[in-house]
This record gives structure tokens, sequence and C-alpha cells, in this order.
């Protein structure tokens, strides 16, 4: 996966335990694959415990060959079957329970069961009149959509703090995803790779985060609404690798 990661245009398939059984989820896994996606990611604000997101992983394991990144709320809902997870700095919170104390309780249970972290940034933006569920459960130092140079600022920071990529994330069902001008500016300033998420529910609106320097194209809420249409945006995602 770390190989991968940057190197080429990647799209990642976002799961939320929450949103379905487990047995369902093994179902979309299965679709995700089929279309072209490049890993399953799992997780979500309100994913509620450890058996949870296990049970859903399980499933996705059994239908499915795509590695498995676990996206945390928390130390609670980390599962000893994934494959990764993006140990998360939550660059925009200034809550002590994003920055250090979930990740202490969390760096223990990875060591111990095996799971490979990848060191993320990870910057709320906000685009939405009103807040997305993350933005509802966490103080946040705002980021909005003209807040470009905040951006660019954090993104160096975590560059200069070794973290190994940025993601850039609108939340659930956003009004607006991130907007291109903000991934341009921080892909003119850092070199790692930056994962884009949150709103993106056609193959020319990833083609645009794309071509604005976005190396991963997250999907989830489309996921649940209507699945079918995420073979386009895969497409998208990966013939710009080819260009």
């Amino acid at each position: 996966m770390m190989e991968k990661l940057g190197k080429k245009k990647m799209h990642f398939s976002l799961i939320d335990p929450d949103k379905q059984e487990a047995r369902e989820a093994g179902k979309i896994a299965r679709l995700c694959e089929k279309y072209g996606s490049d890993a399953i990611m799992v997780g979500g604000s309100t994913v509620p415990d450890r058996e949870t997101a296990y049970s859903t992983i399980n499933e996705i394991k059994k239908n499915s060959s795509l590695p498995v990144i676990i996206f945390p709320n928390s130390a609670n809902t980390i599962a000893e079957n994934a494959d990764y997870i993006f140990f998360m700095d939550l660059l925009n919170s200034p809550e002590y329970e994003y920055k250090k104390s979930q990740h202490m309780k969390g760096a223990k249970i990875i060591k111990k069961w095996g799971i490979k972290p990848i060191p993320m940034g990870y910057m709320v933006v906000t685009t939405s009149k009103n807040p997305t569920t993350v933005e509802t459960k966490i103080k946040l130092d705002v980021i909005k959509e003209n807040d470009i140079e905040k951006a660019v600022e954090y993104a160096i920071y975590a560059e200069c703090m070794g973290m190994r990529c940025i993601y850039l994330d609108a939340g659930s069902n956003p009004e607006r995803p991130v907007p291109d001008e903000m991934i341009r500016k921080v892909r003119e300033n850092i070199d790692l790779p930056i994962i884009v998420g949150g709103g993106i529910k056609t193959a020319e609106e990833a083609k645009k985060k794309i071509n604005a320097g976005a190396d991963v194209i997250v999907t989830g809420s489309l996921i649940e609404e209507n699945i079918e249409k995420l073979s386009d945006i895969i497409k998208a995602v990966h013939s710009a690798s080819s260009l």
C-alpha cells in the first residue's frame, strides 16, 4: 500500500460499519473490488465499538481481497483483523483527546496486533452551512473553503512532522467537496500524497480533484446511496494515472 501511495492515482471506498449490517458491508466490498477500487476504508464518526468494526471487516475480508484500512474515531474502534490503520493527527482540532490521548491508547493495540500504521495529517474542511457529523462531534479550528493559506500551513506542518500523507475531508454528505484551488495550493507546497474525500459523487468531480493534485479519491456516501455510479468515478481516477 505505501509503495503505491503517491505513485499512482488510487480510489478508496469508505464503508461505515454503523450504516449497515456486517453481511451487507461484505456485499458492498465485493462490488467495490469489482468496480476497481484499490482499498477499503472502514470507519466513521459514529462507529460505536470494536466489535462492530471487527464484524464488518470480517465480512469484507470474506468477500474481497482488497486491503482494509481502519479510519478510526477512537482507540475503541480499532479491530485486530484490519491490515492498515490511518494513524491520524486531526490537524485542525485543539482537543487533546484527538491530538494525543486516543493515539497513546491506540498505539499499544496497533503494535500488539501488528496492524500497519499509516501516519496521516487529517484536515476537516468546512464547505456546508449545516455542520457535517464530524463537525458536530469535535471542536475544530475551522478551515473554510477560502481559508487556503491555513490549509497550506497545516499541510506543511504535517510534512515537517514526518506524516506520510495528507487527507483533506469535507465530511459526510457536504454541500460541496473540498475546492480545487485548495487542493492545488496544498500540492504546490508539499510532496506528500494527498487524499481527498467528501461530496465527490461524479466522475467529472473526481477528475477535477485529480487534476488539481489529489492522489487518492475517497468515496463514502455515494456507496450507500447509489453504488452503481462508483464504477465511473473509479475509471476517471485510474484513467488519470495513464495520462
